[in-house]
């Protein structure tokens, strides 16, 4: 038989059941759970903070290489009008090209009358110059293997142009900015 006592709620000094927290203890899980997220986002501010101190000091380096770049082959980075010189070593004198732009037209075969003279015109992407100096462009392609000529030439219409020069970046790197006599950026 059940006595009024036993049936009565737990009294405020009674040990809580496994099933209710305290008030105390669901203000300690709370505050674990506060502590606990500020550590993770801790932890993820750090990171991100790492990233973005990696990609700028990558964005830094970039920007260094590109001004390296540009010291080193500056015909890569021209405008149209930009001029350029290289140094014909055995004949000591310079010689002026002038950029035009880069060639727009897909590679086609170029025809001379077959045989082993039929070559392909140059890649889209290619720089396009024209000769301003006094030298032919047949130095430069001597010094950077600009041969055969149908190659290494511009084309309009599916025809060569006379006295251009067209060539992939690789082949800048002679080509130095001209500034007039004597003000050029050329080391020689």
């Amino acid at each position: 038989m059940k006595t009024a006592a036993s049936s009565s709620p737990p009294s405020p000094s009674a040990p809580p059941s496994k099933r209710q927290k305290t008030e105390e203890q669901k203000s300690e899980e709370s505050e674990a759970i506060k502590n606990g997220l500020k550590v993770f986002f801790d932890q993820n501010q750090l990171a991100l903070q790492k990233n973005i101190e990696e990609r700028e000091a990558a964005l830094k380096l970039g920007e260094q290489q590109l001004e390296e770049a540009k010291k080193a082959a500056p015909a890569l980075f021209a405008k149209p009008g930009d001029q350029f010189t290289f140094h014909v070593t055995y004949c000591d004198f310079d010689a002026i090209v002038e950029y035009v732009g880069r060639n727009t037209t897909p590679p086609q075969k170029a025809d001379f009358g077959g045989g082993d003279h039929d070559y392909q015109s140059p890649d889209i992407g290619w720089l396009i110059f024209c000769n301003v100096g006094e030298v032919n462009f047949r130095v430069y392609r001597d010094m950077v293997g600009a041969w055969p000529i149908s190659k290494y030439s511009h084309y309009e219409g599916g025809k060569m142009k006379n006295d251009t020069l067209c060539i992939p970046p690789g082949m800048c790197g002679e080509l130095k900015v001209w500034r007039g006599w004597g003000e050029c950026d050329a080391d020689y």
